[in-house]
């Protein structure tokens, strides 16, 4: 039998919310301490934000795709990606493009079928503070009953030192990885759902998060990796997104007593060993920061971000609003990209050196 003529005998059905997680309610963010009025525009209208409810839902035939959307009779699953109407749509067709190329070919399509619940908490941005912030959370909600399922990934994230490192104290015992370029279809699923907005923070949740990874990191395995409580952050040895004028920066974060680090030469359990030692992080914006989650109570941030230059630039305060709902000192300075075609994530930076020598003194004062 084909699975085109399978796919008309399932029956794909309703689902049920298992519980939510707090109700609506209105954030406030205190703005950055170094704010000015040539840059307080740029957060201003921002410093309040709202917390939506977290739910968990319990559904009966999904069909899954190996980046983690998830459809029924209905569609598109909305409680599996953001609710931004244009990332809505483009899951929505994404899901559809994959469900009817597995329907069209058998080699795609995985059934599942067994009556085990099957637990989804990955979405398509595989990325250090998506999954930290995110999936870890919605892996948090059901820790409790984590037992009683397996747990859906992608066959490549068994290969990632921050996935499997993060996982570990968890102690996940069924896992299925799902083998690239394939789908899964199962019969019941445990759906926690993700952050309806990105630049948002549960804090208790937050809160619960970085004590279970400290307590696991300092006592459970006993790391501790002393660099000192001064980190830069440098993106030397990523791909993109750098400080083009980074002999400049190290040279005067000397003279303030900083280590440079580079988060690529540790693994993730080392890294939670070594931000929890850490009281002040200067670095660009990138998912390094996330790092900020280990890092001492009442701890500084100074943040680089790039100057608006095009119309695919747009502001991200997941970094503020993290530092905020950790109780942290925060402080920013706008930098200059060296191509203003760049966008947002993608440009390299060029750092005002005196300006820098100004936010540290404010720092330290």
């Amino acid at each position: 039998m084909s699975n085109n003529n399978k796919i008309l005998l399932y029956d794909f059905g309703l689902c049920f919310t298992e519980y939510s997680l707090s109700m609506s309610m209105q954030v406030r963010v205190p703005l950055p301490v170094n704010i000015e009025t040539g840059t307080l525009s740029l957060f201003e209208p921002y410093t309040r934000y709202e917390v939506s409810p977290l739910y968990v839902k319990r559904l009966k035939n999904v069909f899954i795709t190996h980046s983690g959307l998830a459809i029924n009779k209905n569609g598109l699953i909305k409680e599996c990606c953001h609710d931004y109407p244009e990332q809505q749509a483009i899951c929505s067709q994404e899901a559809a493009f994959y469900y009817y190329g597995a329907s069209e070919d058998p080699d795609k399509w995985i059934d599942l079928d067994n009556e085990h619940t099957y637990l989804l908490i990955h979405h398509p941005w595989y990325n250090y503070y998506h999954w930290i912030c995110e999936c870890i959370l919605r892996l948090w909600l059901v820790r409790e009953k984590k037992d009683a399922m397996i747990l859906l990934l992608p066959d490549y994230y068994e290969q990632s030192d921050f996935i499997t490192g993060s996982l570990e104290p968890f102690e996940i015992k069924k896992r299925y990885y799902i083998p690239q370029g394939k789908s899964v279809f199962v019969r019941n699923l445990c759906l926690p759902q993700i952050k309806p907005v990105c630049d948002s923070y549960h804090v208790d949740k937050l809160i619960e998060i970085r004590k279970f990874y400290l307590n696991y990191v300092l006592q459970v395995k006993k790391i501790n990796i002393q660099l000192g409580e001064r980190i830069y952050l440098s993106r030397k040895k990523a791909a993109r997104k750098k400080v083009v004028n980074e002999a400049d920066v190290e040279k005067v974060l000397s003279r303030y007593d900083f280590t440079i680090v580079y988060n690529e030469d540790y693994s993730f359990l080392e890294q939670v060993s070594i931000y929890a030692n850490a009281r002040y992080l200067v670095s660009i914006h990138g998912s390094g920061l996330t790092n900020m989650l280990f890092m001492k109570e009442g701890s500084t941030i100074l943040e680089f971000h790039k100057v608006k230059t095009n119309t695919l630039d747009r502001p991200s305060f997941v970094f503020w609003y993290q530092a905020a709902a950790l109780g942290f000192r925060y402080f920013h300075q706008v930098c200059e990209p060296i191509t203003e075609d760049d966008d947002y994530f993608f440009g390299d930076f060029e750092i005002d050196i005196p300006l820098l020598e100004k936010n540290l003194a404010a720092v330290f004062a």
